[in-house]
């Protein structure tokens, strides 16, 4: 039978039980709350004859970015094959979505998602995983336009529609449109406070603007509302980053003692975000002590997934930063990825030359440094992440000309910086007078 959800979506299912587990998940997975992955197996317990919440769960596997959830995914997508219909369009479209991110083809995915959005603009499973794999795919545009497509579908009275507001208001920031990101946002976050992606997409704003006292004062004010979220580790990063801008790298570091690592997650959100943060407090110039060597153990087992070039810079820095150069050169030994695949797409174009980059500035050679991440850096969006979360290239490339003491290098990317940027004048002559030799 056909159980249709809150949303107007058919689910094909001969337990309502199911589908109300699967409507449950959705709304966990797309505000960042409770266990969905354990909600969605209970769907699946609950009609295993289901081929969505089979589909869905796949999904979620293929999120961590690891063997393991690679090997599971395929597990969840080899019962789905042998299903004997899965014959409606939004499961057809789900189901090649998952089948080609799983294959390697993120951006194929995406594309599959996008027809299910425009089939019914209601499917927030698709429209939310279609924005993140446009995020890990460095597709800007598209993080932004799948949700313009379908924001006119829904409204107020719908209690998620303020969840789509903050999707529109991320994508608005990626694409450099801050006034429309913030009115967004904040449309979000009037609808639901404790909305942890619309006060990311603030948070977004407040760095790009340099707007530094007021991130620190808008995340400090509404933490009590996100932090039990399972994303908030990701909104603390980025309190450190304002603090590390304000030139209170002891308050960084701090959160990085707390917040950040206090639940020591092996989630690579959660790894990423903490091997940037040391990497750009040593940057400053900070003794981040034996921090990095500690995080050895999680990243090491995940390292060299060859699933994402994203994660393998992070492990670089992880390893750089600890001394374990036999571990950045495992990295970059393994970095190849099947021909074709978004994996070996960013490689070729820029993900061998940061890793490289990245691993020439851990060994001290700025020269070096210099020289792959100046070219590198031109294609950085298809490693993924955020404008944020890839200017630590940018700080690093500065800082690595401030060591080569290469001047007028320096004077070029601090004059960029602050012409994008002016009060971020104050932080980027901090990073260059740590680093001159």
């Amino acid at each position: 039978m056909t159980v249709v959800d809150r949303w107007g979506n058919a689910v094909r299912t001969d337990s309502e039980e199911a589908a109300r587990l699967l409507e449950q998940a959705t709304t966990e997975f797309v505000l960042f709350r409770d266990d969905p992955a354990a909600t969605l197996d209970a769907a699946v317990e609950a009609d295993p004859d289901a081929p969505l919440p089979h589909i869905v769960r796949a999904e979620f596997d293929l999120f961590a970015q690891t063997r393991d959830g690679l090997r599971s995914a395929r597990e969840q997508l080899a019962v789905v094959d042998t299903l004997p219909d899965v014959g409606a369009p939004r499961e057809r479209l789900h189901a090649a979505a998952a089948h080609a991110w799983a294959d390697g083809h993120l951006g194929v995915a995406a594309r599959h998602l996008d027809r299910a959005v425009a089939l019914d603009p209601h499917d927030l499973l698709a429209l939310r995983v279609a924005h993140d794999l446009s995020f890990f795919t460095g597709d800007s545009r598209n993080i932004r336009d799948v949700v313009a497509r379908a924001r006119h579908a829904w409204a107020e009275p719908d209690p998620l529609f303020g969840a789509v507001q903050g999707m529109y208001a991320f994508g608005l920031e990626e694409n450099g449109e801050y006034h429309r990101a913030e009115e967004a946002a904040r449309y979000a976050l009037w609808a639901d406070g404790s909305d942890v992606w619309a006060t990311h997409a603030l948070a977004h704003v407040f760095e790009m603007e340099a707007r530094t006292d007021e991130g620190v004062a808008f995340l400090e004010e509404s933490a009590v509302r996100w932090d039990a979220s399972f994303f908030a580790v990701h909104n603390w990063w980025h309190l450190a980053l304002y603090r590390i801008a304000q030139d209170r790298s002891d308050l960084a570091l701090s959160l990085f003692d707390g917040p950040v690592r206090a639940r020591h997650s092996e989630l690579w959100l959660d790894l990423a975000d903490a091997a940037s943060l040391l990497w750009r407090l040593s940057l400053v110039g900070v003794d981040i002590g034996d921090r990095a060597a500690a995080l050895v153990p999680a990243v090491e087992p995940k390292s060299g997934d060859g699933l994402s070039a994203f994660n393998d810079l992070h492990a670089v820095m992880v390893f750089g930063l600890a001394g374990r150069h036999d571990l950045v050169d495992a990295v970059l030994g393994g970095a190849s990825g099947t021909e074709g695949t978004t994996y070996a797409r960013a490689l070729a174009l820029s993900g061998t030359g940061l890793l490289h980059g990245f691993r020439a500035f851990a060994r001290g050679d700025a020269t070096e440094a210099v020289d792959h991440l100046l070219v590198a850096r031109g294609h950085s969006a298809l490693i993924g992440g955020s404008v944020a979360q890839r200017d630590v290239i940018d700080q690093t490339l500065l800082a690595a000309a401030a060591r080569a003491g290469d001047d007028g290098l320096v004077r070029s990317l601090v004059s960029e910086r602050v012409e994008r940027t002016p009060a971020a004048a104050g932080p980027a002559e901090r990073l260059v007078e740590v680093n001159r030799s």
